[in-house]
């Protein structure tokens, strides 16, 4: 846990909220590794999450795509 510039990096590039992140320091330069991987272990969850839903939407869009498509 010798570099949390790059993970403060790589977290804000994934996605990761402000808090997110702010707690993630936080537990870094406390040397809470284990509490450090559940923190990205939630933000990943959190993301998968939010993937998941936007390919329910594309889904959605696609199927109204292939509908409009079916009626030409």
């Amino acid at each position: 846990m010798d570099d949390w510039n790059h993970i403060g990096t790589c977290m804000q590039d994934a996605g990761c909220t402000a808090d997110e992140i702010a707690r993630a320091e936080m537990l870094c330069r406390a040397g809470a590794a284990e509490e450090l991987l559940r923190c990205l272990r939630l933000c990943r969850s959190e993301q998968l999450e939010t993937l998941h839903e936007k390919q329910k939407q594309l889904d959605r869009l696609d199927s109204l795509i292939r509908r409009t498509q079916n009626q030409l």
